[in-house]
């Protein structure tokens, strides 16, 4: 079993924290640790640290409150709480002007949505190529 990210959200933080030693002890029993542990609450993330949780590290590029951090292909504004699509590579790769079905199906696939968020875009793209002629 393999877990890249897990990304949940509770409503009290006393919630968040039983469920993070739920899911603690579950992969514990399985023979695996979970790291990297963030939030956006910073009390939560002193109470993971003082029971040994390994804390996401906060530094230059990752301040909590105040920056962003990668989750799920995405990036997480920790201050406003939301889920935003970093498009600077794609918009890089779009400016080579090459106007053809190929190009924007090559385009579209740099588009990495694993919660499906952004599909009803990527779908209409995707119709619009199909439509194109090479």
């Amino acid at each position: 079993m393999y877990i890249d990210d897990w990304i949940i959200g509770q409503d009290t933080r006393e919630e968040a924290l039983l469920i993070s030693h739920h899911a603690m002890s579950i992969k514990k029993v399985a023979g695996m640790e979970m790291r990297k542990w963030i939030s956006n609450d910073t009390t939560l993330m002193s109470q993971w640290a003082a029971k040994g949780f390994d804390t996401y590290p906060v530094d230059t590029s990752v301040s909590l409150g105040s920056n962003k951090t990668k989750v799920l292909g995405l990036a997480w504004q920790t201050l406003d709480d939301c889920l935003t699509l970093d498009s600077k590579g794609l918009l890089e790769f779009i400016s080579t002007n090459k106007n053809t079905k190929r190009f924007l199906l090559q385009a579209i696939e740099k588009i990495f949505d694993p919660l499906g968020l952004i599909s009803p875009f990527t779908i209409r793209m995707k119709c619009l190529s199909g439509t194109l002629e090479e």
